[in-house]
């Protein structure tokens, strides 16, 4: 009997200790269920959604308050699951504008609170951040918000490529979620979809991730904020009828003072990849409803174009252009203009827009918190403040230009040898009614290894021209697997415009057989 008793006394401080530790193991579990967030999906003036990942399903309950002592309790809605995870969310709604409120987990029990403001309608006064591309450099990426954090900007704009992989799951917490934590729990970034976010999944974990129920291949959305309206274009549609007529439709209901436009890549853009996107459609519909700015990313560096406006419209309304994309992604060479171009350097940055009434102030900052460019836009009854008004250029020249820009910089569909050329295609088109003298040439260390016959021509008013002539290797050369050319072969495009003559020096030019003319 004794060693009976002496037996269940060790099997109970056995059973005892199992529960111990399991006890143990589902604290440290509860406390480790939390994947991603919480996270602020958009500003709100009299609603807030919250999101968070965890690694399993369950009953989960926020609380959340103008204080701390009497809040009241959400359940938060299951979305959908992926790769493991399980994205839930609490739409609050019902709350009072510009007032700050509280919240925290519920179920699980967490002890740390969290806060965000809401914003009044109308709101004269308020800032925000833009930046792009951020994937690559998770170290430059945390530089780049924390000095974000130094300016309190009410909420971030992105231009997108949050990640290289966008069907990667892992990249979304590696690239973006730990570089933004302790920030992104109090205010909001709203991303446009970059080409990285395509990148085997066509956006369907950025869609899970940051956005709503938007149709995967047509995620374009607006948002406002006081007196702003923001809208963010799909890149992937430059010329979608549907994404045009929503565009009219939203941005004419918004009945802003000031709008604003962002997507991934760039309308105007000198340096990087020299993109001319929707360059025939859209800026006729920047200028006639209104867009005071247009951000865009995809180029690894800062570019801010002057005000444009058509040559007939001298009293019309004018576009500023803007190119951020220096958020954490290898830089890219920067191009110099100085008829056109107000600012642009190849450096990680970021954009502080502060709005008052009918001021906009804007500065861009270097990732060491210098200041690299600063805008300031006065909108009244009579028109644009002095500075403003007298730096605004001419839209038909800035077309062809950049027209001239893209051209002078395609990629060869084929490698140059030493008897059997690589033809070169110039697709040209002038916006202007006079006639551009132009001839190519090639430039002086890249003809140490390569040959192409210098030849002048004309580029008539508003003349559409298709040039092409031969490109011959006339030393050794490599090729890599990306389509790298080395040595680099550069051309450059000498032209006269306006009686002036001036010089575009193409990118470096690589083999890509896919390349669409």
């Amino acid at each position: 009997m004794k060693e009976f008793t002496k037996k269940m006394n060790k099997q109970g401080l056995y059973f005892l200790f199992v529960i111990a530790i399991t006890f143990t193991l589902n604290n440290k579990l509860s406390a480790q269920n939390i994947l991603k967030g919480p996270y602020l999906l958009k500003p709100g003036d009299k609603n807030m959604t919250i999101r968070y990942e965890f690694d399993s399903k369950s009953d989960f309950v926020l609380e959340f308050g103008k204080n701390k002592k009497s809040p009241k309790e959400v359940k938060l809605v299951f979305r959908e699951s992926k790769n493991g995870g399980n994205l839930y969310e609490a739409n609050l709604s019902n709350l009072k504008p510009n007032t700050t409120y509280y919240y925290r987990l519920l179920k699980p029990s967490t002890d740390e609170w969290f806060s965000f403001k809401t914003y009044l309608s109308g709101q004269q006064k308020f800032s925000f951040v833009a930046m792009g591309d951020s994937r690559s450099h998770p170290d430059i990426f945390t530089k780049i918000m924390q000095e974000t954090e130094g300016v309190h900007p009410d909420f971030i704009i992105s231009m997108g490529d949050l990640v290289e992989v966008g069907a990667d799951y892992e990249e979304w917490k590696n690239f973006y979620f730990s570089v933004v934590k302790g920030f992104v729990e109090s205010t909001p970034i709203v991303s446009t979809l970059g080409d990285h976010e395509t990148n085997g999944d066509n956006g369907d974990l950025f869609r899970y991730f940051l956005r709503n129920n938007e149709t995967v291949d047509k995620q374009w959305f607006s948002f406002d904020y006081g007196d702003a309206h923001f809208i963010s274009l799909d890149f992937r549609h430059p010329d979608d009828q549907e994404m045009i007529d929503w565009f009219i439709k939203d941005i004419t209901s918004a009945n802003k003072k000031w709008n604003f436009v962002y997507m991934h890549r760039p309308t105007y853009n000198f340096g990087g990849h020299r993109s001319d996107w929707g360059i025939d459609t859209w800026p006729d519909l920047y200028r006639k409803y209104k867009v005071d700015i247009v951000f865009a990313g995809h180029s690894h560096l800062y570019e801010r174009f002057y005000p444009v406006r058509p040559d007939n419209e001298k009293n019309g309304f004018a576009v500023t252009y803007i190119t951020t994309g220096g958020a954490g992604a290898g830089l890219y060479e920067s191009v110099k203009n100085k008829s056109l171009l107000a600012v642009t350097e190849s450096v990680n940055h970021f954009v502080d827009v502060k709005i008052d009434g009918n001021t906009l102030k804007l500065k861009a900052i270097r990732m060491d918190g210098s200041l690299l460019d600063e805008l300031e836009i006065i909108k009244n009854k009579k028109g644009y403040n002095k500075a403003y008004e007298n730096a605004i250029v001419s839209q038909e020249k800035l077309n062809t230009i950049t027209g001239l820009n893209s051209a002078i910089s395609n990629n060869l569909s084929d490698i140059p040898l030493f008897t059997v050329p690589a033809r070169y295609h110039l697709n040209l088109r002038s916006y202007t009614s006079e006639a551009i003298p132009f001839s190519v040439q090639i430039m002086d260390k890249s003809a140490e290894c390569y040959k192409v016959e210098a030849f002048k021509d004309t580029l008539q008013a508003h003349e559409r021209k298709e040039v092409s002539f031969d490109v011959y290797r006339v030393k050794d050369i490599s090729v890599s697997t990306w389509g790298t050319l080395t040595p680099e072969l550069r051309l450059k495009l000498i032209y006269e415009y306006n009686s002036k003559t001036d010089t575009i020096i193409s990118k470096r030019i690589n083999y890509w057989p896919d390349h669409d003319y």
